[in-house]
Order: structure tokens, then sequence, then C-alpha cells
């Protein structure tokens, strides 16, 4: 036997006069469940409240129990007993139809959620929207803790830079750390380019001495540049806009830094 949950919604005393009375909508419920072979496991009620508004006890209850529960119909009147409003509609069959829902109702026989109709066209639309929209703010939401642990000197997320590592256990957040074994190779990089002025001779350096990158690859000139004036080693922090004093420990000193910065811009000046 099929299990249901019934739904009831009455906004004034006057719907009761017009036949949709809290008494009259679960009476109705309940002969169309015995008449169909229904089991009615429980009946939600919201009493006094409009049938435009989404924020309703009642029926957050019954989206919640078929989003988590292993009851999927809700049975009802009719169909305005859930929404009164296209809004309202939009959202509510949006959030049935996501937990693979389905509504039943007792005046409209043949009702479904996902039968076709002329304003098909126009609620699918405004759903693809509300979509769109959910992702938006999820994705604002976390650009904005991203900037703002930014501010803090904090790396928010993505690779930690070769020389460096994430560390997870131990601590409430995840931080960045020196990478013992991967930082003498920062090291190397900076030492080799101010010894050879040439990120030629830093390659075969390298590849000598057997180093590979992140990806387990020989350095290529261009990932040799990347790190040499990658200001993340003197501890600084770049997102965005944004460029702050970060909470993690510099691999290389300024002084070391600059002469490279230098000798890069000269050799620039020789290649033009």
């Amino acid at each position: 036997m099929e299990k249901v949950l019934g739904y009831v919604r009455v906004s004034t005393e006057t719907q009761a006069e017009k036949g949709y009375g809290k008494d009259v909508q679960e009476n109705a419920i309940k002969e169309y469940c015995k008449q169909n072979g229904l089991e009615l496991v429980e009946v939600f009620r919201d009493l006094g409240v409009s049938g435009t508004l989404i924020e309703r006890d009642g029926l957050t209850e019954v989206l919640a129990a078929v989003s988590e529960g292993e009851v999927k119909t809700v049975v009802v009147m009719n169909t305005s007993r859930l929404w009164r409003e296209d809004n309202a509609k939009v959202m509510i069959k949006r959030q049935l139809m996501k937990a693979n829902a389905e509504v039943k109702s007792v005046e409209q026989r043949t009702y479904s959620i996902y039968d076709k109709d002329p304003n098909d066209f126009l609620i699918n639309g405004m759903m693809e929207l509300l979509d769109q929209y959910d992702r938006l703010s999820i994705n604002m939401k976390l650009a904005k803790g991203r900037r703002q642990k930014a501010k803090g000197g904090v790396k928010a997320c993505g690779n930690a830079p070769i020389g460096y590592k994430w560390k997870h256990e131990g601590v409430d957040k995840p931080i960045i750390i020196i990478d013992e074994e991967k930082s003498p190779i920062v090291k190397e990089i900076f030492k080799s380019y101010l010894e050879h002025k040439s990120l030629l001779k830093v390659q075969r350096h390298l590849k000598e001495k057997g180093y590979k990158s992140q990806q387990g690859k020989d350095f290529s000139t261009m990932a040799i540049r990347n790190i040499l004036t990658n200001r993340f080693y003197l501890g600084e922090l770049k997102h965005s806009d944004l460029n702050v004093s970060g909470q993690h420990e510099p691999l290389i000193n300024r002084i070391t830094f600059g002469k490279v910065g230098a000798q890069l811009q000269k050799n620039k000046r020789k290649e033009v």
C-alpha cells in the first residue's frame, strides 16, 4: 500500500463557509485515501495562513518530510491549498520536484506537478532562473569568504605553491606550512639564478640535480620564472586586487628576492 502525506491549509473563516474548512479538507483527504488504497501517514496543517506565503510551518514540514523520508506523495483537497500565486507555485513545485515527490488532488483527479500545460514554459523558465540565482548566491558567499580570509593573510583554497603544503591534522582550520621535502628546491632555484643569471642554465641545473615540479615533470623556464616572481615566497598573499602580508612563513628573504627581480629585468632588457 502506497504511503502518503496530507496537507491542509485554511486562511480565513470565510473559506470554511466555502467548503475549505480544516475538518472538511481532512475528511476529504482521508476518504480519498480510503477509496484509492493509500495509507495516510500524517496530515500537516497551516491554519489562518495565506497561500501566497512561502514560509508556512506546515508546508515547511511537509516539504522536509518528502525530501528526507521515503514517503514521496502529498495529498491535498485542491492545489490552491498549496499555492495561490505563480511565485509560490514555482518555489513549491521546485522543491517537490527536487525531492522526486508528487501531488495528488481530491478535486483534480488527473493532476500531476509533472504535467505539461500552457504555463509550463514560464514556470520552467522561472525555475531555471532560481537555480541560477542559487548558484550565484552560493558562489558569492564562497567568494566573500575567500576574500575575508585573504584580508587576514590566509590563503583560502587551491593548491599550495611548491615548497609549501596544506596542514589539515591537529588544527581547527587548514593552514599553509613549509614543505620540508620540497622547500629546498625553491631555495636552490633562487640561489642558482643568482649564480647563473640565466633561466636556461637554471633549468639544466635542476635537471642534473633530478629536481621535479609538483606534477613530477622537469621544470620549464616559464615555471622557473613564475617561482622567481611569486611574492608568496616572501610571505605575501595576493587575492584578486588584494596584496597583504600572509600568515605563512617566508621561504625567501627580501634581499634575495630583490636581487633576482633586478636580474630578471636586466635580462629582459637585453632580450628586447
